[in-house]
């Protein structure tokens, strides 16, 4: 029975800001009749503490916490010793699924236990087996696909029991998606349902929602009505990853918990001080000799493939190989095109498309988009003119601006399959071979249908060389000048041991390249970074550093003894290092795992090395300040689990900043050069973090202004150098804190911004405006801004008194937002200012900037320079030419505006009509001519 009158329980601590406003959104929920609650927040943000104080605050009944392991579990029990009662709380929290009390605190693998014998699930998976056999052609009909199971059940039970139960699990998951999964329970779950039925649970609180997109899932929604329909709160610290999941799956989540209630944003915590705050940084290597060269042969073997296509002769040579009548001109077409790029033109004049004709080339260009602008690509890309008809690129499609690669794929994957494939001659179906082969080597897989990204040798070369290992010494050197013996370093790894290396990569890697194992080896390798007595940590393996054999096994024991933990510990020598095994009854990776991170707290190892399955969700050491990346992970939940591990205060170190890491390899020579560093990208799309002018940036121009969602600009030649700036960086400790503003107010609502760098260093002087010094770039933009925002205001776009920052960041940039606008407000500036400097696209009217440019006389370099300056030529010249604005050019009469303060504060210049006549001719020379301006649009907070 339930409790008749829920005692009084109050909260001994505080509501930090963020776990306030969730109550007063729950608090609302509630009273309007809402039994779902649904709240994303980062690790460290006080999740279980929000729970429990929706609990005894707001609901007031038998609460259920379900997590997805003990040791969460376990944190959710011992947190009530944050509230009071009047008698002793804790006799009232239970753990025990067998004795539900008022807080009940179990794992999800307590009540949704699958049965393991239930005999119709047996049969339909043995019959699911039975039709797998014959539709794969391994047997031809049901007695032979029975005696070639029996035959295995006899004679291999350990690989029998192993298949039957992936069968039996497909089963199940099918009949529970289907809405009667509690049937398919193990007795003891459905008995721990049946006693929190009784028990009258009216909360359930599910933590790390995130993990119910399956069987976990399937049940609780079942259950959920037996349970007499309490109130749900899902709590995560980011949503579910959807990729590959059943569709089936996805809508009952998203159908179970409703949209999300309330999102608590990293930086929101760390500026409320209830975070430690960070910094994001890459360190940059090459691969080793033996990698480059092997990622060379499967460049080499692309490029010349795609010469030998776009070969003047390559039809005539392949076809004149065969015997004389034995061709015919694939297709069907009445004259075979001689090369790739007339097969392209050809396609592209008669807008041929896979199935039939477009009947023009907005509606061939609608059906095949992605061919369309590739194969413009393509052909600009080798200086052959585009056929008649077909539409010119400009901006951002130029071939200049996009990486070879992108265009190969789509032009090549349309040759094979439509072309190359078709042709009725042998040697032509090689070459699509050949093409297919090489495209596959580089991570692109041409099926009947499409091409998809597929595993790439190359990318795995990149992902796991030996040279990101190696990167951990100068980063860890670093470190341990900035913080000696407070440092506590983790380096995070995919895994171990890789499971199986490739045989076109057996020469290159072994099982332990990438790994954890190779990590903790290139941490012993070097002297001073050997000091920091690492360990290594995963699901199998304990290693030590050798030095510190003795205090280690004599801590464990004090530690295991202290718990009354039966455990014995043995230590065998390897090569610079021991490895430590363990038996007992109490010995289990949950044991060690906490026994280690304990030592890795008081500092018995000042650097552990794991993986990331490991050390994750759920795991804690809040004297983490060093994060060490080298996984390849790249969803939003995985990232978030793992950064969330350095987030969390250090009561011993009030000023905690933590430097996160990334390891990046690049190649940028090479077509796939830039694969890890797209990871790297990838990564940082949903994190956020502090830029050089304080502002909170969401993507990776935060870690560094240069890198761009494209590649990194101007990384080729200057890795030595970014890193060298990096690892400065990283003893700026004190003043990153100082730009989080812990403590200051945080606007969750996003910024557009737009930042610039110029290759052009000599801006000259102002013309025909009251300004007399010199241009920088920081002045020009600020007059061109100052143009724009006068000319919305005059129109009517925008209120008046808004005001833009200017800001100035690393590698030259400079980045500009209009402050305290409206969403509208700040997308309409920074586009307009993106079209003003950007590249000369498709404008509707451009204008003309002059400056003036002082030159040297004879008298001028003889006379002191006070005096000589007035001797100096002076000659004024157009700079270039810029697009006004879209939204200030949809007439004649809102272009005067801001030709109006173009005039009064940048230049003067008429405005030219761009669409004829001689404003169509200005267009193609304005791209030709202009300087080299790199425009980066940007999404921030304040």
């Amino acid at each position: 029975m339930g409790d008749s009158v829920f005692p009084e329980i109050e909260f001994a601590g505080q509501l930090r800001p963020s776990q306030q406003e969730v109550f007063e959104i729950a608090k609302k929920q509630l009273s309007q009749g809402q039994r779902r609650l649904h709240v994303v927040a980062p690790p460290g943000s006080g999740k279980t503490v929000l729970g429990l104080y929706l609990w005894a605050e707001l609901v007031r009944k038998p609460c259920l916490v379900l997590s997805p392991n003990s040791a969460i579990q376990s944190q959710w029990a011992s947190r009530v010793d944050l509230f009071k009662i009047k008698g002793d709380l804790e006799s009232h929290v239970s753990t025990d699924p067998r004795k539900p009390e008022l807080l009940t605190s179990l794992t999800y693998q307590s009540i949704t236990l699958p049965s393991r014998g239930i005999s119709e699930i047996d049969q339909s998976g043995l019959e699911l087996w039975r039709n797998k056999l014959i539709d794969d052609n391994q047997v031809a009909t049901l007695d032979e696909a029975n005696c070639w199971i029996e035959d295995l059940r006899e004679k291999n039970p350990g690989y029998y029991q192993k298949q039957i139960s992936g069968f039996k699990k497909k089963i199940r998951d099918e009949v529970s998606r289907g809405g009667d999964s509690v049937s398919l329970l193990h007795r003891s779950s459905r008995e721990t349902l049946g006693r929190l039925v009784e028990r009258q649970v009216g909360l359930v609180i599910l933590d790390e929602c995130h993990h119910l997109l399956g069987h976990w899932g399937r049940v609780l929604a079942d259950a959920m009505p037996m349970l007499g329909d309490p109130v749900v709160l899902g709590l995560t610290a980011t949503p579910p990853d959807r990729a590959g999941k059943d569709d089936r799956d996805v809508r009952r989540y998203d159908q179970f918990f409703g949209p999300i209630d309330f999102d608590v944003p990293v930086p929101a915590v760390v500026k409320d001080g209830y975070l430690a705050p960070y910094q994001d940084l890459a360190y940059f290597v090459r691969p080793n000799n033996n990698e480059l060269q092997f990622i060379a042969t499967a460049d080499k073997q692309l490029s010349d493939l795609i010469e030998e296509v776009c070969d003047q002769g390559f039809l005539k040579n392949e076809l004149e190989s065969l015997p004389a009548g034995t061709h015919s001109d694939p297709v069907g077409s009445v004259s075979s095109p001689a090369n790739l790029p007339e097969w392209i033109s050809r396609t592209l004049s008669d807008l041929t498309l896979p199935v039939g004709v477009a009947t023009n080339w907005a509606n061939f260009e609608r059906r095949d988009p992605v061919f369309s602008l590739a194969a413009r690509q393509f052909l600009i890309s080798r200086e052959i003119r585009l056929p008649p008809d077909v539409p010119e690129l400009g901006g951002e499609d130029l071939p200049s601006r996009v990486p070879p690669l992108e265009y190969w794929v789509s032009v090549l994957d349309r040759f094979i399959r439509y072309f190359l494939r078709r042709a009725s001659e042998p040697e032509l179906q090689e070459v699509g071979e050949r093409l297919t082969r090489s495209l596959r080597t580089l991570g692109f897989q041409v099926t009947e249908t499409g091409t998809r990204p597929c595993v790439s040798p190359v990318g795995r070369v990149l992902a796991y060389s030996k040279s990101k290992s190696d990167a951990l010494v100068p980063i860890l050197r670093q470190e341990m000048d900035n913080l000696d013996k407070r440092l506590r370093a983790v380096v995070i790894a995919d895994f171990e041991r890789s499971s199986a290396v490739t045989s076109e990569l057996k020469e290159l890697m072994d099982r332990e390249t990438g790994g954890a194992i190779a990590a903790f080896k290139s941490v012993l390798s070097d002297p001073k970074t050997d000091l920091l007595d690492p360990i290594l940590l995963t699901g199998t393996t304990i290693l030590i550093d050798d030095e510190i054999e003795e205090a280690f096994l004599y801590d464990c024991r004090q530690w295991l003894e202290k718990r009354k933990l039966t455990v014995s510990l043995s230590s065998k020598a390897m090569a610079g290092f021991r490895q430590i095994s363990g038996a007992g009854a109490d010995w289990a990776p949950r044991v060690y795992v906490e026994m280690i991170t304990d030592l890795f707290q008081k500092g018995l190892t000042r650097c552990l090395v794991g993986t990331r399955g490991l050390l994750g969700e759920g795991w804690d050491a809040n004297k983490i300040n060093v994060l060490i990346d080298l996984t390849t992970v790249t969803t939003k939940m995985s990232i978030n689990q793992l950064r969330g591990r350095s987030f969390r205060l250090d009561p011993a170190w009030n000023d905690k900043l933590a430097n996160n890491w990334d390891v990046v390899c690049l190649a940028p020579e090479f077509n796939k050069g830039y694969d890890d560093y797209r990871r790297f990208k990838d990564k940082h799309r949903h994190l956020y973090g502090v830029s050089d002018d304080g502002v909170i940036e969401m993507g990776v121009g935060h870690v560094h202004p240069a890198f761009t969602d494209v590649k990194p600009e101007g990384l080729f030649g200057a890795a030595s150098v970014l890193n060298t700036e990096m690892l400065m960086r990283s003893e700026n400790r004190d003043h990153v804190r100082e730009l989080w503003k812990i403590g200051h107010p945080y606007r969750a609502l996003p910024i557009n911004a737009v930042e610039i760098k110029s290759s052009n260093k000599s801006f000259g002087f102002p013309v025909g405006i009251r300004k007399k010094q010199i241009w920088t770039e920081e002045s020009l933009t600020s007059s061109m801004a100052e143009a724009v925002m006068l000319s919305f205001v005059e129109l009517g776009h925008f209120r008046s008194g808004l005001r833009y920052r200017l800001g100035q960041l690393s590698g030259g940039y400079v980045r500009i937002f209009l402050e305290e606008s409206s969403p509208a407000e700040s997308l309409q500036f920074s586009e307009a200012i993106k079209e003003l400097l950007g590249p000369i696209d498709r404008p509707r009217y451009l204008i003309p900037r002059h400056v003036k440019h002082r030159y040297e006389t004879w008298l001028s370099s003889i006379l002191p320079e006070l005096l000589g300056h007035y001797f100096e030529k002076t000659k004024t010249e157009l700079a270039m030419y810029h697009a006004v604005p879209t939204a200030l050019a949809k007439n004649r009469s809102d272009v005067n505006v801001f030709q109006k303060h173009w005039n009064q504060l940048v230049s003067p210049g008429e405005a030219i009509y761009a669409h004829r006549g001689e404003g169509e001719q200005l267009v193609h020379r304005a791209r030709e001519s202009n300087g080299q301006m790199i425009v980066h649009e940007k999404r921030l907070f304040l």
